[in-house]
């Protein structure tokens, strides 16, 4: 397999709207303190691609499937209507932002043909991360506005289909953007509205006594200027895509590769097992789930590949869903931005100790029990953020309640789902199995030599489990 990004042919560049008249003139959604939080991130989108077989000629698609694929986009957009929209400041403020939409607003629609094998790209093999490039969908600024949402389908032909939607992390988290990707694919599906009332759009519901906003973007532009180099072009508000695009290495063994690896539900209850025994041995207690000894197992055979002195203390953390922890409670239906984060720190030597999984499950777990508490401590998020950047650490994307593997558009379910801005950030992407019954998938990108102590760390570690 080649090591460059794959050429495309771009059989069509053009723009999806909701359906005209459908929704009022002019639309304003002031962001909330939840949604601040990724307005200065270097990179603040998320990209996903779903990889489905179809082994049919691309004119086949062009003609039978593209139709209702770009209808079914503009009635879900309708539902959906901030994501045609575009970030930008509210006028005469400096600090203040909204997600504007104008009737006629739309979101970019590329098709693309790839003549590279498939099966390249969709499977559970390690690729080259750089690869993955010339299927996402961009999101460039113009003038003062940020786009928010794009899609690119690139045709394999006899082979299959990679669906790429890009967007920008201030319009929604995961939780909303993959109830678009779900809506969306049930539209197709039935080639007319379903009848699910759609998302809930009040940014009012979410309010802020302790002026969290103004500390969200004052400490996260802070945390922007450290990060990016001061000969960067880059302007401290809304920077367009281009200019923040990590850069990818050119293929060698420091190329980044993405991996995926599965835990069985046996595997699973196994780590809980050890982890839940070993805190009776020390008498502690904490919350113990399936991400948490997930990510426990994972992050001491990472930092262990990243070749990281013992001495180190290292950091690794999850974004956790507070529409139920809000005091009133918000439904799952509301759009936009409403997670917590949970962030844990420990020296490399504890990891590396026989219970190290069971301590890192540990790390974790307590950072969950306060989350009972709501927002209590919000307020030091941003010193938390400071610290978690400043050492070497990991993050989360993704979930396996997304059920991503649901999303069918009436082709089938997906064959692969990758997060690909997961893979450039150095973050773990979660999501359920797609093949085995509770269990969950871990993406991960690392060095081929780190990636290569990494596999072997895993796959021994499940051997070795007791039975």
């Amino acid at each position: 397999m080649s090591s460059k990004s794959p050429d495309l042919r771009v059989i069509e560049a053009t723009r999806v709207a909701p359906p005209q008249g459908t929704i009022a003139g002019h639309a304003a959604l002031p962001l909330t303190f939840f949604d601040v939080l990724w307005v200065h991130l270097p990179y603040p989108f998320v990209e996903r691609l779903f990889f489905y077989r179809y082994p049919h000629p691309t004119s086949q698609f062009v003609s039978s499937l593209l139709p209702s694929l770009k209808s079914s986009l503009s009635l879900t957009l309708e539902k959906f209507y901030p994501l045609s929209g575009n970030l930008r400041l509210i006028p005469e403020t400096d600090d203040k932002f909204e997600i504007c939409y104008i009737e006629g607003d739309s979101v970019s629609f590329t098709v693309a043909e790839c003549n590279e094998k498939f099966e390249d790209f969709a499977g559970y093999h390690e690729r080259e991360v750089s690869r993955f490039q010339n299927f996402i969908p961009q999101l460039l600024k113009s003038d003062e506005l940020q786009p928010l949402f794009s899609v690119q389908v690139t045709v394999f032909p006899d082979a299959g289909i990679a669906i790429g939607i890009t967007v920008h992390h201030a319009a929604c988290d995961g939780t909303s953007s993959m109830q678009f990707m779900h809506e969306w694919a049930a539209t197709c599906r039935s080639q007319t509205r379903t009848s699910s009332q759609g998302p809930l759009i009040d940014r009012n519901l979410i309010s802020d006594p302790c002026n969290l906003y103004n500390i969200f973007h004052d400490g996260m532009l802070e945390i922007r200027k450290a990060m990016v180099a001061p000969a960067s072009s880059v302007e401290p508000t809304l920077a367009p895509a281009s200019s923040v695009k990590p850069t990818l290495a050119p293929a060698s063994s420091l190329e980044p590769m993405l991996g995926t690896f599965t835990l069985s539900q046996e595997h699973i209850q196994k780590l809980k097992q050890l982890v839940l025994t070993d805190a009776k041995e020390r008498n502690v207690s904490f919350h113990c789930s399936t991400i948490v000894v997930a990510i426990a197992y994972v992050v001491v055979g990472y930092f262990q590949a990243k070749r990281i002195d013992r001495s180190t203390r290292v950091s690794f953390g999850l974004a956790a869903d507070y529409r139920s922890r809000l005091q009133p409670p918000l439904p799952i239906e509301y759009f936009g931005n409403c997670v917590g984060f949970v962030m844990a720190d420990i020296y490399l030597s504890d990891l590396i100790r026989e219970n190290g999984v069971a301590l890192a499950a540990e790390a974790i777990g307590r950072d969950i029990k306060r989350l009972d508490d709501r927002l209590k401590g919000a307020e030091n998020w941003i010193e938390l953020f400071k610290s978690f950047f400043a050492k070497p650490s990991i993050g989360t994307a993704g979930s396996p309640k997304f059920k991503v593997y649901g999303v069918d558009f009436g082709w089938g379910r997906p064959e692969k789902v990758e997060i690909i801005s997961a893979a450039k950030t150095g973050s773990m992407a979660l999501a359920e199995s797609r093949d085995v019954p509770g269990g969950v998938e871990i993406g991960l990108a690392l060095p081929k030599s780190a990636m290569n102590y990494f596999k072997k760390y895993f796959e021994n570690g499940l051997e070795q489990m007791p039975v």
